[in-house]
């Protein structure tokens, strides 16, 4: 071996081994965060010293504490506050280099003056630590750690939300806690109330918030007076990541196929932007320039047949769109996801500040070419009927190609142990593009049995949501005591449509003639069309809170919180319309290459006559663009007072003063107008069985507004099935009484029981509808509605039933419910009866499952680091579609879901992550029931996803 080899060998070595041997004479860390036992309340200037050395520190403002440097090895520390319990906390292990994490509630003396001390372990596992604020916790409320959404294999937060007890996802992003619907969620971002990017519902798209941006997701069930009173499923806030106590690097990296659409030579798409990876349009689906303004005008052919200016200018105006309206094939690539997180904490002007930095990006397909769409109908009563007849019947391919990328930039300053300011900004964009074809029979409106109905759409959609938050924590010590809470916050969200493209046809073969016929039958279905929407919305964010704590005549912490809040939201929609026209000369044969290129336009100018094809007519209407804003303002007042050593009450009251506006740009629609104010009262009660269980009951209302689409008094197009959506600016918000009860039980760090029951009465539940006949959606208040259910949470080492079972845990949660509204009576005494005499008079609630079950099973081996996790979910049989009529309603059926992740440390800091998604493969079912059959409603397959990931840590 010669020298210069043995030389680089040598550099090699050195360059491996020499960061090692740093980092193993590195100090460490200890680092944590003190609560009041009782309250669950921030301990403000404890003192903490590690026992035998001169090192200490003392609490922040929300009871974090950090004492550097400290040499590797076992501690003991020392916990001591006015008036509180010293506590001592043994067995702290500091690793070179690492973070030795200690989370402790303390407890207030029992006698004032009387030294006690006691002695607890250290909790370093995130779920262990969520439990432990549970249970603290003045409300009913569930969580799920980053630590347990990494073993999920979960890409976002939508659908790591579906290892939460009682919550249920559907359509990939929506989220229903205990079943009930979007419009009984809020959603927040760090505290903070999020705008929508739905035109059409409350919900914010949690698939918005990748999975490397959070820190955990927290769901409250019930209502206290210090949150928004606009929820009865559950608030959703969703905690993004915040900066270390140390300087740390995390970059990861996967792929992953999916069975349906990875390399499927079959895959459909369209040619789109060169930024559709980027999750946003080039400008290439804009309107073309000279079409932008709407007030422009488009000549018609007839008045352009003798007129060579006005003739050009129509032949323009239809050629300036990109003449592709079909989907084609192509193949679809690996789907990829990549994060790097960045952050640290030092010192300005010698007091600790703290950044970070966090980008993540992700690119998905998927593909079924399986799906099946059925439309059907009742003739005569149900007791003539043995089966209903079949008005549609399709098949359905499609293909999707998404693209979700996120970042999260956070800056914290302490300029004084009892005073933090905190300012962050999100920012996520994503893009949809979607490609799909159905074709089939269409019975009852093409009247020809050989005949074919087949329809494309080419569609694009990108969102976005912005949020700027500023938040600050103030320990006013001199003013009795108290601590001021404040949160500012500037959110915005956009979804464009551009250039979503529909085109429809129907076809059947002529024997005789032996040719097949086209038709474009535009009294029956939409003539090829070309859709422009534009939603923007922008929220406005005030929340101050002033705590002031007391003390009992017997030394038990209590505390009086008051507050307001303002929210202050606009939007504006937009919609442009383009559709195709045609004359003798360009009417449809069969080839769209030719109907949107060949003829379109000009295509006979003899004689400077001048005759069209196929030509664009501007058939936008004022209707439907319009313009929305809400105030809200309220104030609340409440108490947490411990009646008893062991009961706590938290109760009192929030007034909300809500109004909402929806303006039609056509000033002959009447407005869409909602005014109310509501008082809002809350009861919580707490009791302590054990020091590890609780029993808690608690009473709210609540409410649920309509959304401003909604409101909004016209109809527009619904881009799959053809239909209208009309709203209604006669809707009222509905209001909600909830009743829940729960018995919890710690076992240990990490592992629960827990049973909950709940009840909730609704007055003016909104409910959505489905006209088959008219072909319409529209939404209604009904009279009433109640929902009555109960929850099962168990999460448990598996070492108490055999040794060798130690590494393993398990978990499940199970919810049941049964829900009820009422139909109304016109509907019922006119639709209904008519055709069955025995009808009940009640549904169940839209969107609610009567059970959702989650289990899951891991194993994590402590010294090689080896972590497996096996999950299993599934919802029961939920009403997805209310349909007018005696039709009976849609309900989409269960699925079950499998997942199986393994995560593998390696060498140098890298880990390895493989995981298997939908294992099962369940097809996604909607279904109409009728005597004992199913008709399908639409049904298609997703496929399994296969990952493999690699990331490295600093």
């Amino acid at each position: 071996m010669n020298h210069k080899l043995l030389g680089s060998i040598s550099v090699w070595l050195a360059m491996v081994v020499w960061p090692s041997a740093a980092i193993a004479q590195e100090p460490g860390r200890i680092a944590g965060r003190l609560l009041d036992a009782e309250t669950g309340e921030p301990l403000i200037g404890a003192n903490i010293i590690i026992v035998g050395t001169t090192m200490g520190a003392s609490s922040a403002i929300d009871g974090s504490f950090l004492i550097p440097k400290v040499a590797p090895g076992v501690y003991a520390v020392v916990v001591s506050y006015i008036s509180y319990q010293e506590t001592r906390i043994s067995g702290v292990q500091v690793l070179p280099g690492q973070t030795a994490h200690v989370d402790a509630a303390i407890k207030p003396e029992s006698i004032v003056g009387e030294e006690v001390v006691v002695e607890a372990r250290m909790i370093q596992n995130n779920e262990a630590t969520l439990l432990k604020n549970r249970q603290m916790a003045v409300a009913f409320s569930d969580a799920i750690s980053s630590e347990a959404i990494s073993k999920s294999g979960s890409g976002d937060a939508a659908a790591a939300m579906t290892r939460v007890t009682g919550a249920s996802v559907v359509g990939g992003r929506y989220v229903y806690i205990r079943g009930l619907g979007d419009r009984y969620s809020n959603t927040q971002l760090n505290g903070v109330e999020l705008p929508s990017a739905d035109p059409d519902k409350k919900a914010v798209h949690l698939d918005l918030f990748p999975s490397g941006l959070l820190d955990n997701i927290t769901t409250i069930k019930t209502f206290t007076p210090d949150k928004p009173g606009t929820f009865s499923g559950g608030i959703v806030d969703v905690n993004t990541k915040t900066y270390p106590d140390k300087f740390t690097v995390r970059l990861s990296s996967s792929a992953s196929v999916n069975s349906q659409s990875t390399f499927n030579g079959g895959f459909l798409k369209y040619s789109g932007g060169s930024t559709d990876w980027l999750g946003m349009d080039d400008g290439s689906r804009s309107i073309p320039g000279p079409l932008k303004d709407p007030e422009v005008s488009i000549p018609s052919p007839q008045a352009a047949r003798n007129d060579q200016e006005k003739a050009y200018r129509l032949d323009a105006f239809s050629r300036s769109f990109r003449n592709s309206m079909t989907p084609h094939t192509g193949s679809a690539p690996l789907n990829q996801n990549f994060s790097l997180t960045v952050g640290n904490q030092t010192e300005l002007m010698g007091r600790p500040l703290g950044f970070s930095g966090t980008f993540s990006y992700g690119r998905n397909f998927s593909y079924y070419d399986n799906g099946r769409v059925g439309k059907w109908q009742l003739n005569g009563s149900v007791d003539e009927s043995d089966a209903l007849e079949n008005r549609q019947w399709l098949t359905d391919t499609r293909g999707m190609d998404e693209v979700l990328w996120g970042g999260l930039l956070m800056l914290s300053f302490k300029p004084h142990p009892h005073h933090e300011v905190t300012a962050n900004y999100y920012y996520s964009q994503s893009g949809q593009s979607v490609a799909r074809y159905l074709n089939g029979a269409w019975h009852d409106e093409l009247g020809n049995d050989d005949a074919v109905y087949e329809t494309r759409s080419l569609l694009y959609s990108e969102r976005n949501l912005r949020s700027f938050q500023f938040h600050g924590d103030h320990y006013l010590k001199t003013v009795l005591n108290s601590t001021l809470n404040w949160n500012l916050a500037f959110s915005g969200t956009n979804q464009n449509d551009p250039d979503l493209r529909f085109f429809s046809d129907d076809y059947f073969y002529d024997a005789e003639n032996d040719r097949t016929v086209y038709n474009i039958s535009s009294n029956l279905y939409e003539r090829p069309s070309r859709y422009f929407r534009d939603l923007e919305e922008t929220n406005l964010n005030l929340q101050l809170d002033w705590s002031v704590p007391f003390r009992t005549s017997n030394g038990r912490s209590g505390k009086i919180k008051l507050g307001t809040a303002v929210l202050s939201g606009d939007r504006t929609f937009r919609e442009r319309r383009f559709e195709y026209q045609w004359s003798a000369l360009g009417a449809y044969t069969g080839d769209p290459e030719v109907f949107f290129g060949e003829s379109l336009g000009i295509v006979d100018s003899t004689n400077n006559r001048y005759l069209f094809g196929s030509y664009i007519k501007d058939v936008s209407k004022r209707t439907n663009n319009y313009d929305a804003s809400q105030d809200v303002a309220a104030g609340y007042a409440m108490i947490e007072w411990p009646l008893t050593r062991r009961l706590r009450l938290i109760g009192g009251a929030r007034l909300e003063q809500a109004a909402l506006e929806v303006v039609s740009q056509d000033t002959a629609q009447a407005k869409g107008l909602l005014d109310n104010m509501d008082l809002l009262p809350s009861v919580n009660l707490v009791y302590q069985v054990l020091d590890n269980m609780n029993v808690r009951a608690a009473y709210g209302r609540t409410l649920a507004r309509p959304t401003f689409r909604e409101l909004a008094p016209f109809g527009s197009f619904e881009f799959i099935g053809d239909y209208q959506f009309v709203g209604n600016p006669n809707l009222q918000r509905t209001v909600i009484d909830n009743w829940d009860l729960r018995w919890e039980w710690f076992m240990n760090p990490g592992e629960i029981l827990a049973v909950s029951g709940f009840y909730k009465h609704f007055r003016n539940p909104i409910e959505r509808t489905y006209d088959i006949g008219n072909r319409y959606y529209g939404v209604q208040n009904v009279g009433r509605g109640e929902v009555i259910g109960a929850e099962l949470e168990f999460r448990r080492r598996l070492g108490v039933v055999a040794s060798f079972l130690e590494n393993f845990q398990v978990g499940a949660n199970v919810t049941l419910v049964r829900s009820a509204v009422d139909i109304p009576d016109s509907e019922y005494v006119n639709n209904i009866l008519p055709f069955d005499p025995n009808a009940e008079d009640t549904r169940p609630l839209s969107g609610q499952s009567p059970y959702l079950i989650n289990l899951d099973v891991s194993y994590d081996h402590p010294k090689s680091k080896t972590s497996i996790g096996l999950s299993y979910n599934r919802f029961g049989r939920r009403l997805s579609e209310v349909t007018t009529g005696a039709l009976p309603d849609v309900f989409e059926q269960p699925r079950s879901e499998v997942g199986v992740t393994v995560t593998q440390p390696l060498w140098r800091r890298f880990e390895l992550k493989a995981a298997v998604k939908n294992l099962l493969n369940d097809k996604v079912r909607k279904v109409i029931r009728f005597k004992g059959e199913d008709y399908i409603f639409h049904e298609y397959s997703t496929g399994r996803t296969f990952s493999l990931g690699l990331s490295y840590r600093i």
